[in-house]
C-alpha cells in the first residue's frame, strides 16, 4: 500500500513536491487502516492543461521503471533514463531524486535515490516495523556508506569495511544487486513495485493485449463481462474470435523469407477479433437472438475503452495493487467514470485495499459524497513553468459539505487555466 511519494527535478517538477495517500481530514469514509496509519482508497488530481498532472503520475511510474530496471542497465557504460526540469539553468544538468513510503504487510519502508543519466549519487532504505525507523542501508557519493549488518544481511556482503563503501558500479542501484543475490527484503520491494502500474486513459490500445490474455481465464473473463454489463451499454457477452491468417497474406508480409517459411512450418499465424453480443428483438419487443458486433469497428470509443480497461482494474482490485490512470475520463461518460471509482470505495468489492490514483478534467466528480477533501489534489504551474501540488485538505476554510465543483470552477481552489483575450 502506498503512503507517500516525493520527487524533484523531473519534467515540469523543479522543486520537491510530495503526494500523500494518508488521510488528512476527519471525514469518515474511503479509507482503510494499516497499523496506526489511515490510507485512502483513491485520489484524484485536477489542474489546467500542462500544469503537471500527468508528470506527477509519470514520476511515480518512472521510479518504478528504474527500480525494476526496465531499461536493462547492466554494464558500467549503460546510461540511465533522466528527464530533468529544463526551464532553469540550475536544474537542466542536475540530478533528480525520488522517494516513496509504502507498506509491505505491516512493515513500513522508505526507499529513494538520486541520479542522472550516468550516476546514482545516493540511495537509501529504511524500515519501520513497530514505530521506530531503522536504517537498512545508505550510500552517497560524498560520504561513507552504511549497511545494517543485523537487519540487512543480504546487503552487508557487498560492504567493504576498509573503504566504508558498497562495492557497486556508479550507474547501478544497490537494490538490484541485493535482489540478484536472492536478498529477501530487496526481492519483496521489487515485487511491490511490480504491483504499482500506470495506464494511459487516452491510449487504451496500450493495454488491450493484457485484457485479451486475461480473457483466456474463464473465471476472469466472466468477471470482465459482468463488469461491462453493469455499465448498461447493451453488451450481453464478449468472445474472442481466432481465425487463421491465409498463407498468401503471410507470403506478402514484409518479412525475411526464412522467417515467413518458419511461420508457415509452425502452423501459420492467427488473427484475433473481439466480438460483442447484443440482444435482438422483434417488432413486439420479444427476444429473437443475438447480434455480433466487432468491438474495434462497431462499438463506440467509450465502450472500447471501458472493456479494455476492465482487466487491469479488476486485477488491481482482486490482488490489492496500486493503479494510476492518466485521463481516466477520456471518452467515458461521467457516470461510467463514477462507476469505476465506486468499485475502489466499496469495501465489499475492494477487499484487498487496492488504491486508485488518477488525473482528470471531469469536474462532475468533485462531489463531497464521492471524494473526501484529502482525496482531491491539484497541480498548478508558477510563472517560471514549475509544477506545485496540494490537496484540498491543505486549504483553509473548506467545509467537507461544500460544493467542491462550483468552488473549483470559480477559482477558489486555484489550479484552473487563466484565459487571455484573443483578437484578430
Amino acid at each position: 500500500m502506498l503512503l507517500q511519494f516525493s520527487v524533484n527535478n523531473f519534467r515540469s517538477i523543479k522543486d520537491t513536491v510530495t503526494f500523500s495517500m494518508a488521510t488528512a481530514s476527519k471525514d469518515s469514509n474511503n479509507f482503510f487502516s494499516v497499523r496506526k496509519y489511515d490510507l485512502l482508497h483513491s485520489a484524484v488530481i485536477y489542474g489546467a492543461n500542462a500544469s503537471g498532472k500527468s508528470n506527477l503520475l509519470r514520476a511515480m511510474a518512472f521510479m518504478g521503471k528504474i527500480v525494476l530496471n526496465k531499461t536493462k542497465v547492466i554494464q558500467s557504460t549503460d546510461t540511465l533514463p533522466h528527464d530533468p526540469f529544463r526551464l532553469n539553468t540550475s536544474t537542466k544538468d542536475a540530478s533528480s531524486s525520488f522517494e516513496i513510503v509504502f507498506f509491505i504487510d505491516e512493515i513500513k519502508y522508505r526507499y529513494g535515490f538520486e541520479l542522472d543519466n550516468t550516476t546514482v549519487y545516493s540511495e537509501w532504505l529504511y524500515a519501520d516495523e513497530k514505530g521506530k525507523e531503522a536504517k537498512l542501508f545508505y550510500r552517497d557519493d560524498e560520504d561513507a556508506h552504511y549497511v545494517n549488518q543485523q537487519k540487512f544481511k543480504e546487503g552487508f556482503v557487498f560492504f567493504d569495511n576498509a573503504t566504508s563503501k558498497i562495492k557497486i558500479s556508479k550507474n547501478q542501484l544497490f537494490i538490484w544487486k541485493c535482489d540478484q543475490n536472492d536478498g529477501e527484503i530487496s526481492k519483496s520491494i521489487l515485487q511491490w513495485f511490480n504491483r504499482f502500474n500506470l495506464i494511459d486513459g487516452l491510449n487504451h490500445d496500450g493495454y488491450i493485449n493484457y485484457t485479451m490474455k486475461k480473457m483466456d481465464d474463464i473465471g476472469f473473463k466472466n468477471e470482465i463481462v459482468s463488469l461491462v454489463k453493469t455499465a448498461d451499454i447493451g453488451i450481453e457477452d464478449i468472445v474472442l474470435q481466432e481465425d487463421d491468417v491465409p498463407a498468401d497474406v503471410i507470403e506478402k508480409m514484409p518479412l525475411p523469407s526464412s522467417l515467413k517459411e518458419n511461420i508457415l512450418k509452425e502452423g501459420g499465424l492467427k488473427s484475433v477479433k473481439i466480438n460483442t453480443y447484443h440482444t435482438v428483438f422483434d417488432e413486439s419487443n420479444n427476444v429473437t437472438g443475438k447480434e455480433i458486433f466487432e468491438l474495434d469497428d462497431e462499438e463506440s470509443v467509450g465502450t472500447q475503452k471501458f472493456f479494455k480497461m476492465s482487466a487491469p482494474i479488476l486485477n488491481t482490485l482482486q490482488e490489492g495493487k496500486i493503479l494510476m490512470i492518466d485521463e481516466l475520463d477520456a471518452s467515458l461518460h461521467p457516470m461510467l467514470t463514477r462507476h469505476l471509482i465506486k468499485l475502489f470505495h466499496d469495501k465489499s468489492i475492494n477487499t484487498k485495499n487496492a488504491q486508485l490514483i488518477f488525473a482528470t478534467h471531469d469536474t462532475n466528480l468533485l462531489k463531497p459524497y464521492i471524494f473526501r477533501r484529502d482525496q482531491i489534489w491539484f497541480t498548478e504551474k508558477n510563472k517560471y513553468g514549475s509544477t506545485d501540488i496540494y490537496s484540498l485538505a491543505h486549504l483553509k476554510d473548506v467545509r467537507k459539505s461544500e460544493d467542491f465543483e462550483n468552488q473549483y470552477i470559480q477559482g477558489k481552489y486555484g489550479a484552473i487555466p487563466y484565459l487571455g483575450k484573443f483578437e484578430f
